[in-house]
């Protein structure tokens, strides 16, 4: 009888510790479901995991150099980002890749990265729109020193006279008078007006952040201008241009919309705040973007027509402006050329040349090197700092060996 009261207890003991426990799944479950911050908190803290998993899931073509799957696994271990492509072409033109992590959100749930997957360009676009312009420049349709305003004629009333005064030249060189970080934003990323390219007329309404050729300030505003202009003067759609002229039918390049293309991989971002920013696809106006942000591919094809561009004539994408002094030591925003950022140590060693970009939970990277040696690195993540310049200085020691 005692013996058997004992095992009642127990029996009742246990029945109430599993009944406890469900109930404790069953609330974290409900809370997880219901509070996506907290949900997409927990999922960011698993990121240590996928990033192993995607790690042991390299792949690279044959006679590849070792640092390349070392930067993949850089990328993935430090960047926030699970899923990579890198592509170098050596000074003798052979062509090399390697990549890792899945294309779907899930590892080991979705299939492998291939050196075919999809990634969004972010704004290496502008290489294509820079080299389209300084096309237009050495066929004598344009110069360096043409006013915007003789192009884009709706400038006929600017409140900010010093309008009149911004040049292909400035609006190449990031140096046109557009400072997204005033008030006026002037940008296009849903901050301050909407200007270009639908209502372009709105440039007679704002005011310059400072006196053009002044400084160098990063604008997108500038990069939409110039596609605007090499649609005027080819009186077709930018996106029809650059398609046409860059032979996207035999490349994996496609301009991007609001929605992820089938072969496109997933992105790491998730929001934590209260932007409102749901993801990638909705978050920008990608139409404005096209001459700035627009394009998608993969890396191998991004290298082969980043070095096409580089071995155009002067001036070509690592042309620099001699008027425009900075300290190239150091990588900063006052050394961009015409289309990309030129970095060397010292005086006396060689200099690389940088392109990159990056849109929420996406970062991409292209290298020259003085020997035309070229590589695009694209990722499925953002470093927690926005831009890690360890990675640039890691390229430029691999490719100056």
């Amino acid at each position: 009888m005692i013996l058997n009261n004992i095992n009642k207890k127990q029996f009742y003991a246990v029945y109430i510790f599993k009944l406890l426990f469900i109930l404790a799944i069953v609330t974290l479950i409900v809370y997880y479901y219901v509070n996506t911050s907290a949900r997409s908190q927990l999922w960011l803290k698993t990121y240590p995991i996928r990033a192993e998993l995607s790690v042991a899931n390299i792949n690279c073509s044959d006679g590849s150099p070792a640092w390349l799957a070392d930067m993949l696994k850089y990328q993935t271990r430090h960047n926030n980002a699970p899923a990579n492509q890198i592509a170098y072409i050596d000074s003798r033109d052979n062509l090399y890749h390697c990549e890792n992590g899945y294309i779907g959100q899930y590892p080991l749930l979705s299939d492998s990265v291939t050196e075919q997957t999809r990634f969004r360009y972010a704004s290496i676009t502008k290489l294509w729109t820079s080299d389209a312009v300084l096309s237009l420049i050495k066929n004598g349709k344009l110069s360096l020193d043409t006013k915007l305003h003789t192009i884009i004629t709706e400038i006929d009333s600017p409140k900010d006279t010093r309008i009149n005064d911004i040049t292909i030249r400035q609006l190449l060189l990031h140096r046109a008078g557009f400072d997204r970080y005033s008030m006026f934003g002037q940008d296009m990323f849903g901050i301050g007006k909407d200007i270009c390219p639908n209502h372009l007329d709105g440039l007679n309404d704002i005011e310059l952040g400072f006196e053009p050729g002044r400084k160098t300030s990063y604008s997108n505003l500038g990069y939409c201008l110039l596609g605007e202009v090499i649609s005027r003067l080819n009186d077709q759609p930018y996106t029809d241009v650059i398609a046409q002229q860059y032979n996207f039918a035999d490349s994996t390049l496609q301009f991007i919309s609001d929605k992820p293309l089938a072969d496109e991989v997933t992105y790491n971002y998730v929001e934590t705040g209260l932007t409102g920013y749901a993801d990638i696809y909705t978050a920008f106006d990608y139409d404005a973007l096209a001459s700035a942000a627009g394009l998608s591919g993969n890396a191998v094809d991004l290298a082969e027509q980043v070095r096409t561009m580089a071995r155009r004539p002067a001036p070509n994408i690592t042309s620099l402006n001699a008027d425009v002094s900075c300290d190239s030591s150091q990588i900063a925003e006052e050394c961009y050329g015409y289309a990309m950022l030129s970095y060397k140590p010292n005086p006396q060693s060689a200099a690389v040349y940088y392109r990159d970009g990056s849109l929420l939970g996406l970062s991409t990277l292209v290298a020259i090197d003085e020997s035309g040696s070229v590589v695009a690195l694209l990722s499925n993540g953002t470093p927690n700092n926005r831009v890690d310049n360890n990675v640039k200085i890691k390229i430029y020691e691999h490719l100056n060996r």
